[in-house]
């Protein structure tokens, strides 16, 4: 299975030509607005302009939960922040590191409590369930998901597109197996809270030097 999502990608590259340009941020969890507090991840996010209306999205994803609850990340679900929404904005996964992971219909994805959401990918092709969380993306290890981006709006398009959109958060990463049985939503924020978070982290770092 490995082998044809490989050729599918490659096909799209080779048919839709090479990358015009190319963004990449990097993201992290936030697990103090997640619904549980089990899980954790980091991970990066690019965006490849390929031409016309299609774009790459490259999604890596590493698990960095507390090794001694254990857990997996069993699927991930983002909208795309394009500057008008029409609703014909999609996301097609075409590989996987973990081919138990597929792609989630959209859009009208359920990430409640977060929202609705364009795409994603998850084990069974679902965001909720799907089948036993083993084949996700355990402590320690990582995954990469690339998805082929169909958007009016390909050429402008970003990665903190994929992090931004119409809910307070855009971007979810679902975890489920953990050792004491639980399961968790981890969110990641939007382009303008990390930049608020940066700043408020100087304004206190700045402060304690003050008092010292």
């Amino acid at each position: 299975m490995r082998q044809v999502f490989c050729i599918a990608a490659a096909a799209a590259v080779i048919a839709f030509g090479t990358a015009a340009n190319a963004d990449i941020i990097n993201i992290e969890g936030l697990s103090n607005q997640s619904l549980e507090g089990l899980g954790q991840f980091q991970g990066s996010i690019e965006y490849n302009f390929l031409s016309d209306n299609h774009g790459q999205l490259l999604i890596n994803l590493t698990n960095t939960s507390d090794p001694g609850n254990g857990g997996y990340i069993t699927a991930l679900i983002f909208n795309i922040g394009a500057p008008e929404r029409s609703g014909a904005d999609t996301a097609a996964l075409i590989y996987a590191t973990h081919p138990a992971l597929v792609n989630i219909s959209g859009p009208e994805i359920n990430g409640a409590p977060f929202g609705n959401f364009d795409a994603g990918a998850g084990i069974g092709g679902q965001f909720e369930g799907g089948g036993n969380p083993s084949g996700g993306i355990g402590v320690g290890q990582s995954g990469m998901f690339e998805f082929l981006v169909d958007s009016g709006y390909a050429s402008v398009l970003s990665a903190s597109s994929f992090i931004d959109g119409p809910n307070e958060f855009n971007f979810v990463a679902r975890f489920r197996g953990f050792a004491n049985g639980g399961s968790d939503k981890v969110p990641v924020p939007v382009p303008g809270s990390v930049a608020l978070m940066g700043l408020g982290a100087l304004l206190i770092s700045s402060r304690r030097r003050r008092t010292l």
